[in-house]
């Protein structure tokens, strides 16, 4: 067919396009969970994503004081308020990208980290501004299929003069943050970023060192692009807030199914369900140099008695099965999710931890029982035996 002499053609296009995207039902439908097809396995979905300034890379900018900063190769910088001050930790230290020199650089993998710090770090009469900070990646995805991110970051909320003592007061944090946007938007602040956070300070009320901290999340992709935020948010005016990224890995989550099956409970009253769970690790995280990933299970119900999700499994090793008594009438959900985690001390370094996104609750419906319910407890002190059962506690 000629398209140029095509009197027909575009209307022809739209029908079709009407067809894919509203799968002619005339309204958007969103990706469901493992509903896309999956893209060839790499180790890491992301570019410079370990900052390190000989390899990676940064190149020059201007902060609110119109001093230089440096941020990441193929990374793009977003700040809520105040620009703060920003640049290769090894630059920062050493004054130039040396490899060879000695001196202490905060990093957790590598040679180099990238380092953000306060305004006025420790300048009086209001040293250490408040700052709220976030570096972004767009990265092709496949829609309908879930992705994972993985990193660590390091914040010192009154560090800079009092290592290892912490003064920071009680009530204030510095924010640890890694996002994703499952429809590639760059608004840190959009309501579509799935965010995980972590606001461990760097000692703890101790005074113990914790350092570096995972910070994780997950999230199904709804377009052909996701885009990847880390982000530093440290909301407080205090001497030395300063902090440390480094070491992300974006990868395609791991997959996770679940089975349910239904029969009723042996006295008649309710309904077990036997819940079967099974998964992978997906394409990229087999690829993960000396990685030794194993997949956990976490398994949770909801019921409109209780309101909330709750734990039936929680980090269970590998495919499984259990009963559950559910004896409350009414609709009943269930759902699995997988984590990749590597045990304690084996595996590549860093440890990354990968969450995969919750299944599509699946609902079970009890029905309403018409004969009265079980038959009423004799009166008086008794010895009761009751049976270990899934379902405690109520519905």
């Amino acid at each position: 067919m000629n398209f140029a002499n095509c009197k027909f053609c575009s209307a022809l296009v739209l029908a079709f396009f009407l067809i894919l995207v509203l799968g002619g039902r005339g309204e958007a439908q969103m990706p469901k969970v493992g509903a896309g097809a999956t893209l060839p396995g790499v180790p890491n979905r992301l570019t410079n994503a370990d900052f390190e300034c000989e390899s990676g890379g940064y190149y020059e900018a201007l902060n609110s004081r119109g001093k230089t900063i440096q941020i990441p190769n193929a990374w793009t910088m977003v700040a809520n308020g105040d620009v703060p001050d920003m640049k290769s930790a090894r630059v920062w230290v050493v004054k130039s990208c040396d490899i060879s020199s000695s001196k202490h650089v905060e990093k957790i993998s590598g040679y180099d980290s990238f380092f953000v710090a306060a305004l006025d770090l420790e300048t009086p009469p209001t040293p250490g501004k408040p700052f709220d900070v976030s570096i972004y990646q767009q990265v092709e995805a496949a829609p309908g299929v879930a992705y994972s991110l993985s990193g660590w970051q390091l914040t010192l909320c009154g560090g800079s003069n009092t290592v290892p003592k912490n003064d920071c007061p009680t009530g204030y944090y510095m924010a640890k943050m890694l996002g994703i946007d499952p429809s590639g938007g760059t608004d840190p602040d959009s309501p579509n970023v799935v965010w995980g956070e972590n606001r461990n300070n760097f000692v703890d009320a101790n005074n113990q060192r914790i350092g570096w901290s995972n910070v994780r999340t997950g999230a199904l992709a709804q377009a052909d692009k996701i885009t990847v935020f880390a982000r530093i948010n440290s909301p407080f005016q205090w001497h030395g807030n300063h902090g440390f990224m480094d070491a992300l890995a974006l990868v395609q989550a791991p997959l996770a199914s679940l089975s349910v099956t239904t029969s009723t409970l042996e006295s008649g009253f309710g309904t077990n369900v036997k819940l079967a769970w099974d998964g992978s690790l997906g394409p990229d995280i087999p690829t993960i140099s000396g990685g030794n990933y194993q997949p956990q299970y976490d398994v949770q119900y909801w019921h409109a008695a209780n309101n909330v999700w709750r734990d039936l499994q929680d980090g269970y090793a590998g495919a499984g099965s259990m009963d559950f008594a559910a004896r409350c009438p009414g609709d009943y959900q269930f759902r699995v999710r997988v984590r990749a985690e590597q045990p304690q001390g084996t595996g590549s370094w860093p440890n990354q931890r990968f969450p995969g996104v919750w299944s599509e609750p699946q609902v079970v419906t009890v029905p309403q029982s018409t004969d009265g319910g079980p038959a009423p407890l004799p009166e008086g002190a008794a010895r009761l035996y009751m049976p270990v059962l899934a379902a405690w506690g109520g519905c």
